[in-house]
């Protein structure tokens, strides 16, 4: 019977071994799982933030492109606010000849474009100034004629008898050179 109880004792050796490799690899399994689980954890918290990072990323591109149409937008309405300024500005300067100040206005507009004036010269007004030039042309001791072949809300060109122009002093010369100048403080007065 020894055979017997070699086999029988081999038989239990053999379970205890299976069950010894059996708890092994379940404790292996129950940490591979273990790991298994922290790594995907690691990779729902990657993804995770790198979605939060795109989804900031899209929104601070969808704020600032807000922004930058607001500045558009508002930029354009200043614009256009100063435009009509301007025009308005310009369609008050047409009621200038017909206020009472226009003729010393006249004068002073005539007297800057004649101011270091020499030789023969050709001064042009609009048709609705010609008495008021000659007048004031007479009163400076000047035997000059004033053509009435311009179109302005008022003023005066001096131009020498080759035709090439010497002085521009309308309003409207002078208001362009305001508007150039003027652009930014004009917004500024409107949106402070």
């Amino acid at each position: 019977m020894a055979l017997e109880d070699i086999f029988k004792a081999l038989e239990q050796q053999a379970e205890r071994d299976i069950t010894d490799v059996l708890a092994e690899a379940r404790a292996r399994a129950a940490a591979l799982v273990a790991e298994a689980e922290i790594e995907a954890q690691r990779i729902r918290e990657r993804h995770v933030a790198d979605a939060e990072s795109a989804a900031n990323s899209r929104a601070a591109q969808s704020r600032n492109s807000a922004r930058l149409e607001a500045r558009r937008l508002l930029a354009g309405v200043r614009q256009k606010a100063v435009s009509e300024a301007f025009e308005k500005a310009k369609l008050a300067m047409e009621d200038l000849r017909s206020s009472e100040g226009y003729g010393e206005l006249f004068e002073r507009l005539l007297g800057e474009a004649l101011d270091g004036v020499s030789g023969e010269f050709d001064v042009l007004v609009d048709k609705r100034d010609g008495t008021l030039a000659r007048a004031s042309l007479s009163s400076r001791g000047l035997d000059q004629d004033a053509a009435s072949d311009l179109t302005t809300a008022g003023g005066v060109i001096i131009s020498m008898k080759e035709g090439r122009i010497l002085r521009k002093n309308t309003l409207e010369s002078r208001f362009e050179k305001f508007v150039d100048n003027a652009h930014a403080d004009v917004a500024e007065i409107l949106f402070s």
